[in-house]
């Protein structure tokens, strides 16, 4: 029988039915096929996901509107870097998992299933390889309030290439020193400029439209074998100078010479010109033929996880603020011993606005949070 033979067409109208593969009445646009009895009903396999979580629409819907109002505002501002761009996505959340259509080929193929085991396999231990490479870097972060409010970062006075981070050349196998052997010129220099010690110098500047308040901070986020115990810090805040150490074990202040040993001290006062708080960092020891000699007093680290922090309040629109943070291994303390071989010291540099919430990390901070600064 000819389905497609006028007499039956006619009779098939007549009683309101259809022939077998001929067409079926249209599906509502919410309809979904239910799965025979017995079998459980298929769901989609793969989803929106953020961090291996799994999306709501709604959630897919506010970052896909979120990039577009951020690659606008990007734009608007002349930033059309397709890296710069997802790292400031990045930093906000606004961003998805990776997917490709292969991997669905993938599922559905035992030896494709193989295959795309041994290739995470193979991108696992290519991706913990970049980790151990970048653990070499010093970082400075902004918030996500302060990116929002249109602040930058520069290695440069002249802001030539702007960024929402920056990430510094660590010092290896780097040698106990005296704070003599840092050069008084190295807040003169620009980016990594490291030697025998760890140096770095940026700039931050308000390329927004309001005033504001921002606080920065010197944190420690990794250590190896105590390093931090002998490690001495000084940071340039536009050209004026504070050095700081851990306190003793005993809770106090260090200082060089000792408190209690009036035998010795420094011939000098180094970077006495550029101190901040000159009167609370150096003190007389002693004089010997008409010469003095000073003790130096190092601003203990706040905690064990926070070197300094600061602030910087009504920076106006495009005004700009300086800063070196240089770290060495301080060879007159003495906690500085070979013990300390081996170890190293993770550390970076954050700034946020001071409405904002300092418990807050930004992901960029987080992804950064152990990174390596230097091996001794």
């Amino acid at each position: 029988m000819d389905p497609k033979d006028p007499r039956i067409q006619e009779y098939l109208k007549q009683n309101n039915k259809t022939p077998p593969g001929m067409g079926e009445k249209p599906k509502p646009e919410n309809y979904k096929a239910k799965a025979p009895e017995g079998h459980p009903q298929r769901r989609p396999i793969f989803k929106r996901r953020r961090g291996g979580v799994v999306l709501s629409r709604e959630q897919v819907k506010e970052i896909k509107e979120g990039r577009k109002k951020l690659r606008k505002e990007m734009k608007a501002r002349g930033i059309k870097s397709r890296q710069e761009f997802e790292l400031a996505a990045g930093q906000m959340g606004l961003y998805f998992d990776s997917s490709k259509a292969f991997w669905l080929w993938l599922w559905g193929h035992r030896l494709g299933a193989l295959l795309a085991l041994l290739g995470l396999l193979i991108a696992l231990m290519f991706f913990l390889s970049i980790v151990t490479q970048m653990r070499g870097y010093f970082t400075i972060n902004l918030s996500d309030g302060m990116f929002r409010e249109g602040f930058t970062l520069s290695e440069t006075a002249d802001f030539a290439n702007p960024s929402t981070h920056l990430f510094a050349t660590p010092a290896e196998n780097v040698p106990c020193i005296s704070i003599r052997q840092i050069p008084e010129n190295v807040d003169s220099l620009d980016g990594s400029h490291n030697g025998v010690y760890f140096a770095y110098t940026f700039y931050a500047r308000n390329e927004g439209d309001n005033t504001q308040d921002y606080a920065w901070s010197l944190n420690l986020n990794a250590e190896g074998k105590k390093l931090s115990v002998a490690t001495w810090a000084m940071v340039f805040e536009d050209g004026k100078m504070r050095f700081y150490a851990k306190a003793d074990e005993n809770g106090q202040p260090e200082a060089l010479p000792a408190k209690d040993d009036s035998t010795r001290g420094y011939p000098e006062m180094p970077f006495y010109d550029f101190a901040a708080e000159p009167e609370r960092q150096y003190e007389v020891v002693g004089t010997k033929n008409d010469r003095n000699y000073y003790r130096l007093l190092p601003i203990p680290f706040e905690s064990d996880s926070v070197v300094c922090s600061g602030t910087q309040e009504n920076v106006a629109p495009m005004e700009v603020h300086k800063y070196t943070v240089v770290l060495w291994l301080e060879g007159d303390d003495p906690d500085c011993t070979d013990a300390l071989i081996g170890g190293h010291l993770g550390l970076d540099l954050g700034l946020r606005l001071v409405s904002e919430d300092p418990q807050k990390q930004s992901i960029w901070e987080e992804i950064w949070s152990e990174l390596k600064f230097w091996d001794k």
